[in-house]
Formats: structure tokens, C-alpha cells, sequence
């Protein structure tokens, strides 16, 4: 009886001194199981969750949006700001990051659907999600915390933290929950206007004051560094390069706008999955698209794309122009678009696709 006690009270001793110890050290992502200290369960080093010096509440989310027409909105938002697409049963809404930038979160409905745009200012990654959660639909706000600069959201159902990045639950009830992603694309208000000019915009009119005419962290996009410390640094590219990361779940892939830029294309393997990236000169854009088996050339002089099987000619939207083919599409991916040093330190896996081609059988044609 007295050993059964001993042993008793010491595996209590050593269970709530494991409790108490530092956080396991982690580089980037989340743990692959939830760590318990301090009676916090998480999925990131608790340490390492910073507050951002606004306190909750201070960005105020917006849950009951209205919208304006493209004429009214115009002399509101400067050609050159982006904003986050989103499309549902032809129609089309533009959501200002001018205006992301001050709130993080949109709750909205429409096109059947229960929807939170997010956004981080500091990762410059927008993520469009589907906000039901085991069947229940709830809004989400961000607390003013960040991860590896990513922006924290917490939900009013369970009051669980999300790391936007991700859209996974890192503590409370609802950890280890993924939300689903609802597809959306990065577009400059130029391009969106132009593209989708009977589109509906987010009105300035929140019912908050806030100067939607500046950004709240001044100069910060066009800065050299990231605000808070990081626990996985990739050297793969500079990180406040712009980089456009894609992933079929378990594998995952980082382009770097910098590079597109210089060479047009990319091609590098998504696991076993051949794909391709082709930069958007006139957008200055990247999207990503399944290969299939076809070997493609670009002459860059021509900014013109063709596969090297049967000559089709292909466009930055992956549609085969003229050739053969003619009319096929290919598969596109969803695209993740941000600074690269943040998209890396939530996805250490990923690899960053740094030459214009791993692939042999790439060419260039220079031809006229």
C-alpha cells in the first residue's frame, strides 16, 4: 500500500511537472499532437502566441456587411490595392483588403453559403472559409494575438483560437478542427473592376470609424521584415518576397513572384502530381495548374506558353487558346498568396520552387 502510494503521488508529481515545464520546442507549424502545460492544451507552443498590443475586441470584426456597385466605389479604392474575389453562382463580390485590413474578419451569407473572408495584414494572406463548425454556423473575429505573424481568429461557438493561415483550431473545444476553404483569388481593384464591372464591392460604411484611406501598421508591406519573432526561418527566398503557395493536403509547393516574374513559368511536382505555374504579366498575378503528362515551353520574348506535344497555345487562365486542344482547360489549384516568410513558417514542409524548372524536358523557344 505504501509503494502503491509512492508510485501514486510520484506519477502525480511528474504529470503536473510535465505540465509545468517550458514548451517543446517546434519548427513552424503545429505539433503533430496537442501539448498540454499550465492546464492549456495546444497545437502551438502557448509561448510563442504574441499579443499583438491590441487587445480583443480592438478589431472589431463585421457580420452584417453591405455593399456598394463599382461606380460608387471607385474614388474609394486606389487602382493598384488588392482585394479577395470571391465567386458563387456567377456573382461576384470584391472585398477590399484597405478595409480587411482594419477588421480581419467578414462574416457574411449569400450564394448558399455561411462564409468568413479573412485576412491578415501582417501575412498578407487572405483565406476565404465556410464558418460552420459540426454543423453549426458561427462568426469569427481575430483576438489581436498572432502566430509565426499570422493573424489568431476565435470563434463565438466555441471560443476556440484559429491560426488564420491555416484555418485549424489550436486551442479550446474545437482543436484540431480544419475549416473548410471556399475557393477565392487575390485581385487588384483595376483588374476587378474591369473583370466583374456589375460585381458588388464592401462598403466603407461599416458602422465602425476607422481611416480606411491608410494602413494600420504605416509602412509595414513595403518594409523589409516581419513584426514578431519566428520559429522557422526558410532562406529558400527573401521573407517579404510575395509567393503564391499551393497543396493537395499533404504535400505542398511555394512560388515566388520574383522569380515568376523573370521566367513566366514554373514547373515542379506536387508529390507525384506534374504542375505549373504561369505568371500574369498584365495582372502581375501567378496561377497554378495540373500539367498532366504534356511537356510545355515558353518564349518569353512572346510572353506565349505552348505544349510541346501539339503546339496549343495556352493562356495565363489555362485554357488552350488555338491549336489542337483548343478550348480544354486545365485543372487549377487553389492558391494561397502571401509573404513567403510567413507561408513557410506555417508550412515548413513546403518546398520552395526556386528555378524556372526541376523538369528536364522544359525548354525555351526564342523563335519569332
Amino acid at each position: 500500500m505504501v509503494l502503491g502510494s509512492v508510485f501514486g503521488a510520484y506519477k502525480a508529481y511528474e504529470t503536473k511537472r510535465i505540465a509545468d515545464a517550458a514548451w517543446p520546442e517546434l519548427e513552424g507549424g503545429l505539433y503533430a499532437s496537442a501539448v498540454t502545460r499550465g492546464g492549456v492544451m495546444s497545437l502551438i507552443p502557448g509561448d510563442e502566441l504574441y499579443g499583438s498590443g491590441i487587445l480583443e475586441g480592438g478589431i472589431p470584426a463585421l457580420t452584417n456587411p453591405k455593399y456598394a456597385s463599382v461606380l460608387a466605389s471607385d474614388a474609394s479604392i486606389a487602382d493598384g490595392l488588392y482585394g479577395v474575389d470571391v465567386s458563387m453562382n456567377g456573382e461576384h463580390r470584391f472585398y477590399p483588403v484597405q478595409i480587411l485590413n482594419w477588421h480581419g474578419v467578414v462574416n457574411d451569407t449569400w450564394g448558399g453559403k455561411d462564409i468568413a473572408v479573412t485576412y491578415c495584414p501582417l501575412c498578407a494572406t487572405g483565406i476565404v472559409y465556410d464558418r460552420t463548425i459540426d454543423g453549426t454556423v458561427t462568426t469569427f473575429e481575430a483576438t489581436g494575438q498572432v502566430y509565426n505573424n499570422n493573424t489568431i481568429m476565435k470563434d463565438a461557438a466555441t471560443e476556440s483560437l484559429w491560426v488564420q493561415g491555416l484555418g485549424i483550431a489550436v486551442q479550446g473545444d474545437a482543436i484540431g478542427t480544419s475549416l473548410s476553404v471556399i475557393p477565392s483569388h487575390m485581385m487588384t481593384w483595376d483588374d476587378w473592376k474591369n473583370a466583374y464591372p456589375s460585381g458588388l464591392v464592401l462598403s466603407t460604411d461599416t458602422g465602425v470609424t476607422r481611416d480606411y484611406t491608410r494602413h494600420p501598421y504605416s509602412n509595414y508591406d513595403t518594409s523589409q521584415g516581419l513584426y514578431f519573432p519566428m520559429n522557422f526561418v526558410s532562406s529558400a527566398f527573401t521573407a517579404k518576397w510575395m509567393a503564391y503557395g499551393v497543396t493537395d493536403g499533404t504535400h505542398g509547393l511555394g512560388f515566388a513572384d520574383v522569380v515568376l516574374s523573370g521566367t513566366g513559368i514554373n514547373i515542379a511536382y506536387l508529390g507525384e502530381e506534374k504542375v505549373i505555374a504561369i505568371y500574369d504579366y498584365s495582372t502581375k498575378e501567378a496561377r497554378v495548374f495540373q500539367a498532366g503528362d504534356r511537356t510545355y515551353a515558353y518564349d518569353f520574348a512572346k510572353k506565349r506558353l505552348t505544349d510541346v506535344e501539339t503546339g496549343s497555345v495556352w493562356n495565363v487562365y489555362g485554357e488552350a487558346i488555338s491549336g489542337p486542344l483548343k478550348g480544354e482547360h486545365l485543372l487549377q489549384y487553389q492558391v494561397t498568396r502571401g509573404f513567403w516568410g510567413c507561408l513557410a513558417a506555417l508550412h515548413p514542409t513546403w518546398n520552395a520552387v526556386t528555378t524556372k524548372t526541376p523538369v528536364e524536358a522544359i525548354t525555351d523557344e526564342t523563335t519569332e
